[in-house]
């Protein structure tokens, strides 16, 4: 699984990890920090940290202080050639969870930067990971006062020359061919179903825009979904989803394509056209919460199936919704029945069969439905659920995919509903 920002999956790990193993190129000061404040006091940390770039020596400081700490072990490692690598190795109750990239121990490698790295739980690599880590830290060198004065002399100069490469680095721009002005314009749109008009509407130049330009680009993109609509839900019925049901409220078949409160802007970065729980259905909920809460409890709120158009892709999932109580219902029903070991087992086994395209997302982490090594598994990564965020079963297309063509996706979308529609049965509640 690719992770383009560590922060927030290290703080869940964190707080549960009984040991860990980081080998860094790079540390500073207060990403060293956030690891203290964050870790357990019974996890057991060992570090491995390079020197050729420039690692204040008050964080090597800091970490030889708490080597008193029989839980805590950090050495330099230095040879003839850079020490480059960005490692970080989790043992929770003796499963691991391993990360590869580009990110060093820094707020930028954790956050700010355009990083890339690579999470896996497959646990025979991250046992060899481990056997890489021990075999490089029995060569490495203590952090004795003697080492970090040695190293201090290299630091200062390498610091003026990262300054001096920042100024460098200031000093020039960097210019695109003005003939493509965004990834589309290498796509050919002919036989798309979605044209480049459709998702150029969700361009981020558009995204806080109220404007009749903005307005008037989305437009075009709904008008497109609600030709898709009209194609496919007369063949529900056909495909064994007829009990499912567009909006009840005819003016949100499609999501909104302006700001519902121009005073607080959120962004328009896609559209959805969504199908679940009857009118009738939805006025029970509302009756069953008062009058207070009916509009908290509208069909968005309610489990659904849905396509989803943005600026790059296409997708097909099964989802809850999010925010003002998303989803209340299908989530404490789902979250209740996991509970139950053969609900649990029969989730596992159909969530195990879907195509390797599809994932599931929960709380934003994301794993391809195939990767869980068992229900137990597939319901520990399900608890991580929030219900700020979205929880989606589904896949997504590339706008290039056969499947997407003008020609094969409403049959694309039909054939995805029938597949996921088992799931929507199985997880939402029912009053």
């Amino acid at each position: 699984m690719i992770v383009t920002n560590l922060k927030s999956d290290f703080e869940e790990l964190l707080v549960k990890a009984n040991e860990i193993w980081f080998a860094v190129a790079l540390v500073k000061e207060s990403t060293l920090a956030f690891i203290q404040e964050s870790i357990t006091d019974n996890c057991k940390q060992n570090y491995l940290v390079g020197i050729d770039l420039p690692t204040n020596p008050k964080v090597l400081r800091n970490m030889q202080s708490q080597l008193k700490n029989d839980l805590f072990n950090a050495a330099i490692y230095k040879t003839e050639y850079n020490f480059h690598p960005k490692v970080y190795l989790f043992n929770v109750n003796n499963n691991y969870t391993a990360f590869v990239g580009s990110s060093n121990l820094t707020d930028g490698g954790f956050e700010d930067n355009v990083e890339l790295n690579y999470k896996t739980t497959y646990q025979e690599d991250c046992l060899s990971i481990l056997k890489w880590f021990n075999a490089l830290y029995k060569d490495s060198y203590p952090l004795t006062e003697e080492n970090i004065l040695a190293y201090e002399e290299q630091f200062n100069s390498l610091e003026e020359f990262e300054k001096e490469l920042k100024k460098k680095r200031k000093s020039f721009k960097l210019k695109k061919p003005v003939s493509i002005t965004s990834p589309l314009d290498a796509i050919d749109f002919s036989d798309r179903y979605f044209k480049k008009e459709h998702h150029l509407a969700f361009k981020k130049e558009l995204h806080y825009s109220d404007s009749k330009e903005a307005i008037a680009e989305r437009e075009l993109a709904k008008n497109r979904c609600i030709e898709l609509h009209d194609t496919i839900f007369p063949l529900f019925k056909d495909y064994g989803i007829g009990i499912l049901h567009p909006n009840p409220m005819p003016d949100h078949l499609i999501s909104m394509i302006r700001q519902m409160d121009p005073t607080k802007p959120r962004p328009i970065n896609a559209m959805w056209l969504s199908y679940g729980k009857s009118g009738d259905e939805i006025k029970q909920y509302q009756k069953e919460v008062g009058a207070d809460q009916k509009a908290k409890h509208t069909f968005i709120h309610h489990a659904r199936l849905q396509l989803k158009i943005d600026f790059n892709n296409i997708g097909l999932y099964l989802l809850f919704a999010k925010e003002n109580e998303g989803g209340i219902f299908d989530r404490d029903f789902f979250k209740t029945s996991m509970r139950n070991k053969e609900y649990r087992n029969n989730f596992y086994q159909m969530l195990n069969s879907l195509p390797n395209e599809y994932f599931i997302s929960v709380g934003s982490n994301k794993e391809f439905c195939h990767n869980f090594s068992s229900a137990e598994d597939l319901h520990n990564f399900c608890k991580k659920d929030d219900i700020q965020k979205y929880f989606i079963i589904g896949r997504d297309y590339q706008i290039t995919d056969d499947e997407m063509s003008e020609v094969k996706l409403p049959n694309e979308t039909l054939k995805v509903f029938k597949l996921l529609f088992p799931f929507y049965e199985m997880m939402r509640h029912r009053l």
